[in-house]
């Protein structure tokens, strides 16, 4: 699995009355940890909404597993990396690392989502193309 790196330093306005990382903070460094990893193996989001008539990549599932705290002025590393891909969906796990050990374990199921006006609410799910899962083999 491909994977990419994003350092994040914890800001005061990150953190909750207890100067830990407040959790949703945590989900909104996931998400943008997926634009950089996709823009890591040369496929730049904006690109793609306009190649492949994009709506989105939204979000099925996400979840999180919380280890050891992130504090104010901490500096984290989010690893970021396709986990599976299904037909449609995808998973991208996310590893949190806090001074080398892992501080939170996450996950993202996303969707490949194309705007489509004949369908009731204007968009659906399409299956990933290949060339956009190639980028992510390591071979």
């Amino acid at each position: 699995m491909k994977t990419h790196k994003t350092d994040i330093t914890v800001h005061w306005g990150d953190c909750d009355p207890a100067v830990i990382v407040y959790y949703p903070n945590y989900f909104h460094w996931f998400d943008a940890s997926t634009v950089n990893l996709f823009a890591a193996v040369g496929l730049a989001l904006q690109d793609l909404y306009l190649k492949e008539n994009l709506a989105g990549i939204p979000i099925l599932d996400a979840g999180a597993k919380f280890i050891r705290p992130s504090r104010f002025q901490d500096v984290i590393t989010v690893e970021s990396g396709v986990e599976y891909w299904r037909q449609s969906s995808f998973r991208i796990k996310h590893t949190i690392y806090n001074d080398s050990e892992v501080a939170v374990e996450g996950h993202e199921v996303r969707a490949w989502v194309r705007v489509d006006e004949d369908h009731p609410n204007g968009m659906r799910a399409f299956s990933v193309p290949n060339y956009v899962r190639e980028r992510f083999d390591d071979s």
